[in-house]
């Protein structure tokens, strides 16, 4: 049962998913690159002032600054909407299975308020 249909098509199961959310500077399904891309996504989302320099050159070490510039970009716009949507009270699209459920399912799948992945990863 994979959590999202976007990430069943690029051939990711459970075992990666749980790894990318929960463990990945200690898995070993990531790539270098891909681990610093997390701690960067996970730092910026969480604790934007405590990117310092060192965590810019672990970055560099895999990204071009163009490539730093994109993903900055993705995180920001992804970072917006989700903090946005969360004041609407709107619910995902998509059930935990893939399916395009209504907002009135997502909610009884989801609970009352959905959560932001952001409160979790600050606790």
């Amino acid at each position: 049962n994979v959590r999202s249909a976007s990430a069943k098509q690029q051939g990711l199961d459970e075992q990666a998913l749980d790894d990318g959310i929960y463990n990945h500077a200690a898995s070993d399904v990531f790539t270098d690159e891909e681990k610093a891309i997390m701690r960067y996504v996970e730092t910026i989302a969480t604790d934007p002032d405590s990117f310092d320099d060192a965590a810019w050159a672990d970055l560099r070490a895999h990204l071009s600054e163009e490539e730093i510039v994109e993903l900055g970009m993705f995180l920001f716009m992804n970072l917006g909407f989700h903090t946005f949507f969360g004041t609407l009270k709107f619910y995902p699209m998509f059930a935990p299975d893939g399916r395009l459920v209504s907002q009135e399912e997502s909610e009884r799948l989801y609970g009352d308020r959905p959560e932001s992945l952001q409160s979790a990863a600050a606790e």
